[in-house]
């Protein structure tokens, strides 16, 4: 029993390890891109509103296409 406490607390040191390791990187990440978007607002600006334009087009295609399908299966009856 008292080994399967350690293996448990073992565990659970390594994954607290893990997870403040994944927090720096995401810290990093972040200041990173805080630092270019500073340095380039204008140009982070199009990029989000590219992006923004990609994802609606892609969604109207998405649901858009299929409610129009259907629509025409409705007609034929």
């Amino acid at each position: 029993m008292e080994d399967l406490k350690a293996v448990v607390r073992d565990g659970q040191d390594l994954l607290r390890a893990s997870m403040g390791t994944v927090r720096e990187k995401a810290l990093s990440a972040s200041r990173g891109t805080d630092k270019r978007v500073r340095e380039y607002p204008y140009q982070s600006i199009g990029i989000v509103f590219g992006v923004g334009i990609l994802v609606g087009l892609l969604a109207s295609n998405m649901f858009g296409g299929s409610h129009h399908h259907h629509h025409e299966e409705e007609e034929e009856y």
